[in-house]
């Protein structure tokens, strides 16, 4: 692998030296590498599910269209991506360490800041994509087409494992009541993502990285991508940092009226995200993942029962 990245980075300089593996999970690796001295970091494609060059266009868009920080963008091409070294980020704690007030002020900020500087920029909702000059989008003119869109996208991998009759479940509902996302609001680029490990705060303000799971959506969705998995689900973050990430955001962009109404659709969408992350980045032992996965089945119908209630 470290030659054949050697071969490719060689199109961008006439010395490449490959440090550091900085990051290996599936669907990507991350390496630290010197084009011509320069420190810089590299995001490759390790498994059919990677989309690194998607993600390079969308980073190189928020470098290049927003006022956010973030690497700059040095190259990308067809399985890859390279960006500006940035010390701040790798110092970056674990997230179990710093996901307090003061982090979660600066998340909502820096999301807030993303969602108002690129409100207006896209004419859909759906998943961005690597184009011949730049981002482009897979677009769809309502947000509940874009998720079930998504939908089909987690299909093609939940499927062959076991959780095909859980995805057309959550499928099967937005057909029916096509009206779960009213009110969500205009689409804006999200990150799809935010914790410490992506967003590390500095002197200058918060920098982020990582934008593989970047969509076209709603602000709203980042908003619970972000409280959901990140503060609601851990034991040791208080309502406290829920209020701080909404403050933080709010001192740059509204959130959209009955926020709160559309939680549960939105937790359908995130809970088949998570059973996909589990079970392609394969962390933990497999015993454990399949427990995980189940759990967060039974969060799928549990909650397609709550809506179903408040729909009668």
């Amino acid at each position: 692998m470290t030659q054949q990245l050697v071969s490719t980075l060689e199109s961008y300089a006439d010395d490449v030296v490959v440090g550091r593996r900085l990051h290996d999970v599936p669907p990507y690796r991350v390496y630290e590498v010197y084009l011509d001295g320069r420190q810089a970091a590299v995001k490759v494609d390790a498994h059919p599910r990677g989309h690194a060059a998607a993600e390079g266009r969308v980073h190189e868009f928020v470098a290049t269209q927003t006022g956010v920080s973030v690497p700059a963008v040095l190259a990308v091409g067809s399985d890859h991506y390279v960006t500006a070294w940035c010390d701040e980020l790798e110092r970056s704690p674990a997230p179990l360490e710093t996901i307090d007030s003061e982090w979660a002020a600066a998340a909502g900020r820096w999301l807030g800041t993303l969602h108002t500087e690129t409100a207006g920029a896209f004419d859909g909702f759906g998943r961005p994509r690597d184009g011949d000059s730049g981002i482009e989008l897979e677009a769809h003119a309502d947000w509940i087409e874009a998720v079930r869109a998504r939908l089909s996208f987690h299909r093609s991998f939940l499927e062959p494992i076991g959780y095909g009759t859980v995805v057309d479940a959550v499928d099967q509902f937005f057909e029916t009541h096509d009206n779960a996302f009213d009110g969500a609001g205009e689409p804006v680029l999200c990150h799809g993502d935010i914790h410490p490990e992506h967003l590390a705060r500095t002197g200058d303000g918060p920098v982020a990285i990582d934008f593989e799971h970047a969509l076209v959506a709603p602000g709203e969705y980042d908003y619970w991508r972000t409280v959901v998995p990140y503060f609601e689900a851990r034991n040791d973050v208080d309502d406290s940092v829920t209020r701080a990430f909404r403050a933080g955001y709010e001192s740059v962009r509204s959130v959209p009226a009955a926020l709160e109404q559309r939680k549960p659709a939105y937790r359908l969408l995130l809970l088949l995200e998570f059973i996909e992350s589990l079970h392609l980045q394969r962390r933990g032992d497999p015993s454990t993942r399949t427990t995980r996965g189940d759990r967060f089945r039974e969060l799928v119908f549990e909650t397609l029962e709550e809506l179903r209630e408040k729909a009668n």
